[in-house]
């Protein structure tokens, strides 16, 4: 019995492939295999600098940058098994432009002996590839903080002046400048500092751009900045006209408007502060209508003084020219006053029944007078004898329009007779008998006192009646 056992290759066969399949049942039963997911495989890319670089592009994977598979293999090795076990890589000459997407392909590299299968989740991602553009920025000073009242900034210098910017299209467009930015507050003297280069995406509140992104190039990260800083003096603006009485004829200067009234200047503390006042000097001779001027500050400064920094350069000037307006009062004979009437002599006029007195101005002050505020004296106390005598009449206007007139008035022929009798000298002097040439200054019409030969007082200021503004072609004149 015992040779046939050991003897029989048959049988020690069988049992060999018994135990081997015994072996494999109890092992898939104790150490099945499972399905599972392995996420984050790092995405590497091939052909970008062929693909990419050599035109000029770039590009950006805008969505995930890793993949995922699902993977079999026995519960035992489960662990065992990682991201590092495969390897991810996009062709960037593969992409397809219609949607930029770009295939994912898809290796593995270690434990491939517990891998019993695995399968591609991610098969493409999408890659958005846009220019790259190089653009030339002047570096600011950006001072940070405040300066006493009574400084500003004066000149500003940057070492280096420039900085070269690489970036891509979509990045380039948001850029608005470079600066860098210098702690001024309370300076009182010239300040210089080194600082980083920074962009900024608008120019008030001062967004800084993401400098992060490795496809943002600077050719330089450092600059020097000095920023002035100077004693300041607010000053006015004197404006001297000269001229202004011999504007063309007809017209009048009334007065100039300035702008700005006062500005900031700046420069060494002694000189400074013995400049307070700019002076512009301008002659209006000739001029016949409004004058616009206008006038570079730095014109009219001292040497060593200056500017400052943010106010205007220019000071404008408009000098008022206005036309005058003629108009023609006619006052009669019976409204003239007369002085130094003799009771041994007649007086009467020529042919005229009185005289034509013109006024020149504006025309809104014109509008304010009438006849009625005009007074015509004439003085007869050269008249001492018989004859003919041609005379300016004395013209008088109320004293609030003395200075805004002017005032012109025609001879007056006075004929002087001696009577040729006593009584009826005596009959053709009364003021009824209309033998005098107008009202005397022993009679004034409408004065309500006496006067004294020789006293042109202002007792007939109230006497003159007012007199119709004649507005024909017999009343009133062109001048």
């Amino acid at each position: 019995m015992k040779k046939k056992l050991t003897n029989n290759l048959l049988l020690k066969i069988i049992s060999v492939i018994a135990a081997v399949l015994l072996w494999g049942v109890v092992i898939n039963i104790d150490n099945p295999t499972d399905t599972f997911t392995i996420s984050g495989i790092p995405i590497r890319v091939i052909n970008e600098k062929t693909a990419i670089t050599d035109n000029n592009l770039t590009y950006e994977l805008p969505g995930e940058k890793t993949v995922s598979v699902e993977v079999t293999a026995r519960r035992q090795d489960r662990r065992k098994i990682s991201a590092d076990d495969f390897e991810a890589t996009i062709d960037l000459s593969e992409i397809y432009g219609a949607t930029g997407s770009v295939a994912v392909n898809i290796e593995v590299v270690g434990n491939k002996s517990l891998i019993r299968s695995w399968t591609q989740i991610t098969r493409s991602v999408r890659v958005d590839v846009e220019s790259m553009e190089t653009r030339i920025f002047e570096i600011r000073v950006i001072p940070v903080g405040t300066l006493d009242d009574t400084y500003t900034f004066s000149a500003s210098s940057v070492s280096p002046g420039n900085v070269r910017v690489t970036a891509p299209e979509s990045v380039m467009s948001r850029i608005d400048h470079a600066g860098v930015e210098l702690d001024v507050n309370g300076a009182t003297d010239n300040v210089q500092e080194a600082g980083p280069v920074k962009l900024y995406t608008d120019e008030e509140s001062r967004n800084e751009l993401d400098l992060t992104d490795p496809r943002v190039v600077l050719s330089v990260t450092e600059a020097e900045v000095t920023l002035g800083v100077v004693k300041t003096n607010q000053i006015s603006v004197d404006i001297q006209v000269t001229g202004q009485d011999a504007v063309a004829d007809g017209c009048k200067y009334i007065n100039y408007t300035c702008e700005p009234q006062t500005i900031l200047v700046t420069g060494p503390r002694s000189q400074i502060a013995d400049f307070a006042k700019l002076t512009i000097e301008e002659d209006l001779t000739g001029a016949s209508e409004n004058v616009m001027k206008v006038y570079h500050v730095q014109d009219y400064l001292p040497k060593g003084l200056e500017v400052a920094d943010g106010q205007p350069e220019t000071i404008e000037v408009t000098y008022q020219i206005d036309k005058l307006e003629r108009k023609n009062f006619y006052i009669r004979r019976d409204q003239i006053r007369l002085l130094g009437v003799s009771d041994e002599l007649e007086y009467r006029f020529g042919e005229d029944e009185g005289i034509t007195v013109m006024l020149e101005g504006l025309s809104e002050d014109m509008e304010q007078v009438d006849a009625g505020d005009i007074r015509v004296t004439l003085d007869l106390e050269e008249c001492k004898e018989p004859g003919t005598y041609p005379l300016e009449p004395m013209v008088e206007l109320p004293e609030e329009y003395r200075d805004y007139f002017t005032v012109s008035a025609g001879t007056i022929r006075v004929i002087v007779t001696r009577p040729t009798s006593e009584e009826s000298s005596s009959e053709e002097s009364t003021p009824e008998s209309g033998s005098t040439a107008g009202t005397t200054d022993g009679d004034t019409e409408g004065s309500g006192e006496n006067e004294t030969e020789g006293e042109p007082s202002e007792s007939v200021s109230a006497t003159v009646p007012a007199t119709e503004d004649l507005s024909g072609e017999e009343s009133r004149e062109d001048g």
